[in-house]
């Protein structure tokens, strides 16, 4: 995969973003660097960043060292795919997870913390404590499909609302105000009323709302009687395991 300029604007925009979030000024980076056995200038460390085009600098970032790439990697605690614009994953290990399953960092790390918190040897938890029974009952059921779909109706009407209120929009409705004022008299006539985008969406998402509502009543119980059925056909197998042991004995 070539290092293309898109690739190499990114690098600049990724190596500019993660020093501003650190608060640090290229003089303040240069000196951190340094203390950990990497010399850059400060005026090197400017340079990489450039991202204006036609400045005759621009180019340096693509002759940067793997020493000095990897420096960042390690200083910046990312991952050297995510600084070349190869990988969207500040962290290796997230990489594969990303790509599969479209999650940004903050959401793998979130998926992580739920199984972390489900899971332990010295407290041991039942379902009612467990992130990742919920979480799994939610996305296997028939409601989280139902609400995605109802969200994303919601967002594509606001978004059309959204386009029609611009100025551009605004415009083109002036243009036809005689041809929509046909229309809505037309629908008026069979007993139809034009609606607003925005309502509509906020039409789909009470819709979700309603069905996230009505799964929500209904987990409690659901759960309960799911874990008690399989406590008690845990129960029946250790006592035919205790009566088969018992048998070979005899």
């Amino acid at each position: 995969m070539l290092y293309e300029e898109a690739r190499m604007a990114l690098t600049k925009e990724r190596l500019e973003d993660l020093r501003k979030e650190k608060k640090l000024s290229f003089e303040q980076l240069s000196k951190q660097l340094a203390e950990r056995g990497v010399n850059i200038s400060h005026t090197n460390l400017k340079n990489y960043e450039i991202n204006d085009p036609v400045h005759p600098l621009y180019g340096r970032t693509r002759s940067m060292s793997i020493e000095y790439l990897v420096a960042f990697a390690d200083f910046y605690d990312v991952s050297v795919e995510y600084l070349l614009g190869l990988s969207n994953s500040r962290k290796q290990e997230y990489h594969n997870i990303s790509e599969q399953l479209g999650l940004c960092d903050g959401a793998i790390e979130e998926l992580i913390r739920c199984k972390e918190d489900s899971i332990s040897e010295e407290d041991p938890k039942i379902y009612a404590q467990q992130d990742t029974a919920i979480l799994n009952d939610f996305l296997t059921s028939m409601e989280f499909e139902i609400v995605m779909e109802k969200i994303k109706q919601s967002l594509f009407s606001y978004y059309l609302y959204a386009l029609s209120s611009d100025a551009f929009g605004t415009k083109r409705r002036e243009r036809n105000d005689e041809k929509l004022e046909e229309a809505r008299l037309l629908m008026n006539k069979y007993g139809y009323f034009p609606v607003e985008n925005d309502v509509i969406s906020q039409v789909h998402m009470e819709n979700a709302i309603g069905v996230l509502n009505s799964y929500l009543r209904k987990l409690p119980k659901r759960l309960c009687d799911e874990f008690r059925k399989n406590k008690n056909e845990a129960s029946i197998t250790k006592i035919c395991a205790l009566v088969m042991l018992a048998f070979c004995d005899w």
